[in-house]
């Protein structure tokens, strides 16, 4: 089995890359067909984007100036659009065109902020990247293992899709726990902590 060695702060790297997997996947990431994703691209991508937020942890800075950074990093790696939506539930058919622009917007910086102030946690962790399977019409999965000093491996599994007409991160299971649905029950609950009330939503999480 093809295994790469990257040090990773588990919770950080996931939670900022990871915002969900198997139980569902955005409709969005379906409605293409898929391209020809071989298991060495999607492994390389995945590394990649290990590495991109290593350098991003390991760099000088504050949590403020990390988020913006970050942020790019999503852009790059991970299906923000589409976890966006997701994330959104069913507020987003109630969503204006300009709302789910805003939401949208808002959604990734609230997500890149609220990481990059974890990242001071990183403690030294590895993470080992190992086999891909086929995931059929979601697309692969690229498995990887957290090793911690002291504590149980954590076993991490990327789910990585071409289906936008890109290679990208579509989900992270982090020992069978989905983080898009986490995600999303965490919008929900905000939005209903707001009265429902889309606006404010969009502005508190523009705010973080």
């Amino acid at each position: 089995m093809h295994q790469t060695r990257r040090g990773i702060f588990a919770s950080g790297l996931t939670l900022a890359l990871g915002i969900g997997l198997s139980v569902s996947v955005p409709a969005g990431l379906l409605s293409r067909p898929a391209y020809a994703l071989e298991a060495d691209d999607a492994r390389a991508h995945v590394e990649r984007a290990v590495d991109a937020v290593l350098n991003l942890v390991r760099a000088p800075g504050d949590a403020a100036s990390k988020a913006d950074k970050l942020r790019q990093v999503l852009d790059q790696y991970a299906a923000m659009p589409q976890i966006a939506r997701f994330a959104a539930g069913l507020a987003w058919r109630d969503m204006s065109d300009a709302q789910q622009a805003k939401y949208t917007d808002a959604f990734e910086h609230f997500l890149s902020t609220v990481y990059a102030r974890r990242f001071s946690d990183y403690a030294g962790q590895d993470v080992i990247v190992g086999g891909v399977s086929d995931s059929g019409r979601r697309g692969l999965t690229v498995s990887s293992t957290v090793t911690q000093t002291g504590g149980q491996p954590i076993l991490v599994d990327w789910l990585v899709t071409d289906r936008p007409g890109r290679i990208v991160i579509a989900d992270i299971v982090i020992e069978g726990v989905s983080l898009l649905i986490t995600q999303r029950e965490e919008i929900a609950g905000m939005l209903s902590a707001r009265g429902g009330d889309v606006d404010r939503l969009i502005a508190d999480l523009a705010a973080a």
